[in-house]
């Protein structure tokens, strides 16, 4: 009994290993190639002189093809023409189809990262073909950096344009593609190669069509005030600015809810707004009236289906008429739909009053004070306060109040303590927040030293660019070099200072304008970050050289 048992066994581990060996595992195929081809032969030979041929012939070690060739290829000078590229297995061809080339010129054609392979799709980095109708192939070359001039960061993907001194002025850049380009890269870093001496004209352009040419004030444009004088190889700097735009026009009106409405400029302004029918002037309010601005807000009451409006342009001179639809009226039973306080983040800025905004034209006679509730806690004991206020606008109520710094508080607002011009009530509603302390907030001093006695604007920023504070200092001809900035009350959190050198004393940056030949106003942004901490003076010397 016992050897059947055993044979069994045996049979069954012997089916389980030929099975196991039988399974098929796929193969591996080894690692990825990574390798882009290589150029073997070109025909002519790269950096011919002399070239004659209306044929290149360009052989590579493995089958390729063309990806974003027209994004990709530069050819500089401009040919005038465009030449035919093609693929075929192993090789590319370039064919002038028998156009005529310029004499004594060098040529030099870029590809970028266009030339790939057929498997995988390795691009070739900045391949580049190049040769010279002439005796000499051109070596100079000009190097530099493009950046922004608002916020002095590289300008990716940029244009840049060479234009022989004999290009008419008039023109550039607006009806004439450069005679040589390049690109920008990602750090904004640029370089022409193989190039002649002589005089140029230097543009930048973030061209935002791909057609070569600047359209105006919708795309970024930088250039050099003078003609550049190419000897040797040589390392420039540009400014990119986008220019105010040179007509104003209305672009959009919003009516988001029946009381309120925008009307949208194409560029800031000091706007004033008055409605066609006088009998209508007492039922419309203006946000922040007679300050710069693109969008003119405004609230109105008692109005229904149009309104006739005059908006006088005093920064252009300008007074247009304008028909704004207004929305249909709410329910009068609904409630007021939203009350904000002016915190950040829970938090009220030290030695500032609580305010209250609103969605809505306020009855500001009908608030029932009784109604809402100040409570503040501290080490789990709760104060009440009488609560005094103020109405700042038909919008904003201010609680005049002194608050307690470092405290948390509440504000609760029962049913119906507010009412708007149409007499919709608003819900209960509890608001907590706390107050900002001093001794959480911390200080930067600035010393900083000028090289030129002019006005600068001092700002600090944070990281995501904001202007958090701002100083505007100046110079008189017997004053010193040196002056002493101080931010107080700064929240806990890393900052730049950033430098407007302020030429008109306007107390803002200023771009530039092509046809005025005016350069934006230069920005200098210390490279160090400063973290301010709670409690703590931060201390920092600054040299400003330029």
């Amino acid at each position: 009994m016992i050897k059947p048992v055993i044979k069994i066994f045996f049979a069954l581990f012997l089916i389980l290993i030929f099975e196991k060996c039988a399974q098929v595992a796929p193969l591996s195929g080894g690692n990825r190639d990574v390798i882009p081809p290589k150029l073997v032969e070109a025909i002519p030979a790269n950096k011919t002189k002399n070239f004659s041929s209306d044929l290149i012939v360009l052989k590579f070690d493995e089958h390729i093809k063309l990806k974003d060739l027209p994004n990709q290829l530069i050819i500089t000078p401009k040919l005038g023409f465009e030449p035919q590229i093609e693929t075929d297995g192993k090789k590319l061809t370039i064919s002038f189809k028998k156009q005529t080339l310029l004499p004594n010129t060098t040529y030099h054609f870029s590809f970028g990262k266009s030339i790939i392979d057929m498997t995988e799709g390795n691009s070739i980095p900045n391949f580049e073909y190049i040769f010279s109708t002439g005796d000499n192939i051109d070596t100079l070359k000009i190097t530099g950096a493009i950046i922004n001039g608002f916020n002095n960061k590289p300008e990716a993907g940029a244009i840049i344009g060479l234009y022989n001194k004999d290009e008419e002025i008039d023109s550039l850049p607006y009806k004439k593609t450069p005679n040589y380009i390049t690109r920008s890269s990602e750090s904004g870093e640029f370089a022409f190669s193989n190039l002649p001496k002589g005089i140029y004209k230097v543009f930048g352009l973030l061209d935002k069509n791909k057609n070569y040419l600047y359209d105006g004030d919708i795309e970024k444009l930088a250039y050099l005030d003078s003609d550049f004088n190419l000897k040797g190889d040589t390392i420039i700097k540009l400014i990119t600015f986008k220019e105010e735009p040179s007509k104003i026009f209305v672009k959009k009106i919003i009516s988001p809810y029946y009381g309120f409405s925008q009307i949208i400029l194409n560029k800031k302004s000091v706007l004033s707004l008055n409605t066609l029918n006088k009998a209508d002037e007492k039922n419309i309010y203006e946000t922040n009236k007679g300050k710069e601005k693109d969008t003119l807000s405004f609230f109105y009451k008692d109005l229904k289906d149009t309104i006739a409006l005059i908006l006088k342009n005093s920064s252009f001179k300008k007074t247009d008429t304008l028909k704004v639809q207004l929305p249909k009226k709410p329910d009068s039973k609904k409630k007021i739909s939203s009350i904000t306080l002016n915190t950040t983040r829970g938090n009220i800025p030290v030695l500032s009053n609580l305010q209250l905004s609103f969605l809505n034209w306020m009855d500001t006679a009908s608030i029932d004070i009784s109604k809402l509730k100040l409570a503040s806690k501290q080490d789990s004991l709760i104060e009440f306060e009488k609560i005094k206020y103020k109405w700042l606008n038909i919008n904003t109520l201010q609680i005049t109040n002194k608050l307690k710094q470092g405290t948390n508080y509440t504000l609760k607002i029962d049913t119906n303590a507010f009412f708007d011009e149409r007499g919709i009530k608003n819900d209960s509603l509890k608001l907590n927040f706390q107050t900002e302390s001093e001794t959480e907030l911390g200080k930067i001093s600035l010393k900083l030293l000028f090289n030129k006695k002019q006005s600068y604007l001092i700002q600090l920023t944070n990281e995501q660019e904001q202007i958090v504070k701002e100083e505007f200092i100046s110079f008189s001809l017997s004053s010193s070099n040196a002056v002493t900035v101080n931010f107080t009350n700064v929240t806990p959190g890393t900052y730049f200072i950033k430098i407007i050198f302020d030429a008109n004393e306007n107390k803002k940056w200023d771009t530039g304008n092509f046809n005025s030949k005016i350069q934006p106003e230069h920005v200098f942004i210390h490279p160090k970050p400063i973290k301010v901490l709670s409690d703590w003076e931060i201390e920092e010397e600054i040299l400003i050289k330029e």
